[in-house]
């Protein structure tokens, strides 16, 4: 399949209130989602219009030894400069599910540059008649790059313009097009979160939803009342109409964030859309229900479709979630000793030019915040977080096993909910994002079964504050089976970018010119 894109801006309204440069595809706002058959190869021709860099990023894509195309800036590449063109080339020979597509350079995502990445069965499943996508996004009163005096103060919880609107596919969610039931049919609803900052809870009152999905790996049907979403998360859900058309009915959506503080008819807010039986036909009444006393999805309860067993430990790495504010008030989020930062050479093709020295992670600098794993290898992630904030944790070129999650820390003390302990069935769950909560711990495993350039971060804007490490999977795969197209290493070459070396573009251990890293003082 080919599709061409051409990145620029557009002054529009996208909430109705208010107007600002949104980013666009060939001029249109929102960008088109992109629909395929399992088995097609996109070709995505790019051509950057923008004044800064950009990238696509297909989220949730596997990229088995075609990292270049992960759209993952000065990770997996350069990204492409302004009036540049470049080609992504994406397979979906073994994946189907909901995905999505977005920019991975700074606040570009933020800025609208996302859109659903729908990949179908080759043949539709018998379970259900019909399918319907929505699709949710979380939108600013201005650019982000403008307000970015508010995201980076201690204060934000006190500043009422960081409350975002949210929009239902693409535009003011209290807007959206009805969902159209025929009686006594059964629905698939993609239901995609492209949030970038912020969670919400999916309900259609009256109506029963199975999940059978998440994050394009198929679970078995788990009944619940509502979804609670944080950014980057993916379901489908199977949903029966009524036999009648005698009552419309609506759906309701929650937008809500737990690092600021409530703020009646703005903090959180409350939207709408209908589910239409037929036109004008009366509203059916369902009696409100407080969210505690709803079974919301979670990935602990499901169970993956395959039966993939709870994989072994072979090794453990720990990963605490910090805040700290070393300069400037500004506040820096980490995994480890140091906030993550870009080398000055993508983290690839330091993997591939270091021979066996890239199974050293000194030579990708302290900022990577690199983890090298061997091939074989099961890993087990185990993250704390003792600070007031949810994360929403991705993990780039496959899923991990959700196994465990509990109390960490002093939630009460913090005004926090505790989180109770619970740990996966035989089957664990696979997702390439969670959501951690604040107070919390979680475990996730996953086994390393090809060499990759493995990014794992926060979904939110505190992938741009730190919160981010990599995981180098068997480089010497890599260097074995991996070889750079020339229009990859080009893109580099203009904005001159070297595409060889340690993170500083030096031979050996020589980290000399590479800028020094935000410590973490733990004290």
């Amino acid at each position: 399949m080919l599709l061409f894109w051409d990145i620029g801006t557009l002054n529009i309204s996208r909430d109705g209130y208010s107007t600002w440069k949104s980013i666009c595809v060939n001029n249109a706002v929102p960008i088109p989602p992109v629909h395929v058959t399992q088995g097609d190869v996109l070709v995505l021709k790019v051509r950057n219009s923008l004044d800064v860099p950009t990238a696509v990023h297909a989220h949730g894509i596997y990229h088995n030894y075609t990292d270049y195309y992960d759209g993952a800036e000065m990770v997996t590449e350069c990204g492409i400069p302004p009036g540049e063109n470049f080609t992504y080339i994406i397979d979906t020979t073994d994946q189907v599910g909901n995905f999505w597509l977005h920019s991975h350079i700074q606040s570009q995502l933020t800025d609208g540059f996302r859109t659903p990445f729908i990949i179908h069965e080759k043949v539709k499943p018998s379970t259900y008649d019909e399918e319907k996508l929505l699709y949710f996004e979380d939108w600013d009163l201005r650019a982000f790059d403008d307000q970015m005096d508010i995201y980076s103060t201690l204060n934000i919880k006190n500043i009422p313009t960081a409350y975002r609107m949210l929009l239902v596919n693409g535009i003011n969610g209290n807007v959206t097009q009805p969902v159209a039931f025929v009686p006594g049919k059964q629905y698939r609803i993609r239901v995609v979160s492209l949030l970038t900052l912020f969670w919400i809870k999916f309900r259609m009152p009256g109506h029963t939803m199975h999940i059978i999905d998440q994050d394009g790996v198929a679970c078995d049907p788990v009944e619940v009342d509502g979804l609670d979403m944080g950014p980057g998360q993916r379901f489908s859900v199977l949903v029966t109409a009524y036999d009648t058309a005698e009552f419309n009915y609506k759906y309701n959506v929650t937008l809500y964030a737990n690092f600021i503080n409530p703020l009646p008819g703005i903090q959180p807010r409350y939207y709408s859309g209908l589910i239409e039986y037929q036109k004008n036909a009366p509203l059916k009444h369902i009696p409100e229900v407080n969210d505690d006393q709803l079974a919301w999805s979670n990935t602990l309860d499901l169970q993956a479709r395959d039966g993939m067993p709870l994989l072994p430990v072979d090794r453990q790495i720990v990963l605490s979630i910090k805040k700290f504010t070393p300069k400037l008030d500004i506040p820096y989020y980490t995994f480890g000793d140091y906030a993550y930062n870009h080398s000055l050479v993508p983290t690839l093709f330091t993997a591939l030019s270091m021979g066996d020295l890239a199974f050293n992670s000194s030579v990708y600098g302290p900022q990577a915040q690199a983890h090298v794993l061997h091939y074989g290898e099961s890993i087990e992630v185990l993250v704390y977080s003792d600070n007031i904030n949810d994360h929403s944790l991705h993990m780039h070129m496959g899923e991990y096993q959700v196994v465990e999650v509990g109390p960490y820390g002093d939630a009460v003390a913090h005004n926090r909910p505790a989180v109770a302990f619970q740990r996966s069935g035989p089957a664990p769950m696979r997702s390439d994002v969670v959501t951690i909560r604040s107070f919390s711990y979680i475990k996730l495993r996953f086994r390393v079964n090809h060499g990759a350039i493995i990014f794992f971060h926060c979904h939110m804007i505190h992938n741009y504050k730190g919160l981010a490490v990599t995981f180098i999977a068997a480089p010497d795969l890599l260097q074995k089976h991996m070889k750079v197209p020339d229009e990859v290493t080009r893109m580099c070459k203009i904005q001159n970018i070297k595409t060889s070396g340690n993170a500083a573009g030096n031979q050996g251990f020589d980290l000399t010119g590479l800028p020094p890293p935000f410590l973490v003082n733990r004290g």
